[in-house]
């Protein structure tokens, strides 16, 4: 995840925490209570495969629309010139979740992952059929709960 991607989540965790912070103290006023802020930034670093990858997790709760950002890139080579590829969440499937790949509009992947705050397991099964083990584990992490 660039600094600027980064920058904005932690100004947007700031001043949302702000924002909940100034009516958490006025507990008389219970129809202007804002709801907690949790989510955050999660970095893990990993393999697909032989490939080492970065996969970046971002996740914000703010309102009852939120989803999730998933993307990661290859680190080691030149896959997709190096920049982050994203992810599509797809739903759930006996305890996994599916997100699917796609690069330049096309859908070239799916990913079936265990994703905690602290690491990442599962399958990708690329468009040619191919499956490659997913392991990773958190580097960074700038969540809030």
């Amino acid at each position: 995840m660039n600094i600027t991607k980064k920058l904005f989540i932690a100004m947007t965790m700031v001043l949302g925490m702000s924002f909940t912070n100034a009516y958490a103290t006025n507990e008389s006023d219970n129809d202007n209570k804002v709801e907690a802020l949790n989510g955050g930034s999660i970095t893990y670093v990993g393999t697909i495969g032989p490939y080492n990858v970065e996969f970046d997790y971002t996740y914000i709760h703010m309102g009852p629309d939120d989803r999730p950002y998933f993307s990661y890139r290859y680190t080691k080579n030149n896959v997709n010139n190096g920049k982050s590829i994203d992810l599509r969440y797809a739903g759930t499937r006996g305890g996994y979740t599916i997100w699917k790949e796609y690069i330049k509009g096309r859908n070239t992947g799916t990913f079936t992952i265990k994703r905690t705050n602290t690491s990442i397991n599962g399958t990708f099964v690329n468009s040619k059929g191919q499956k490659y083990n997913v392991r990773a584990r958190m580097t960074e992490s700038n969540w809030v709960d």
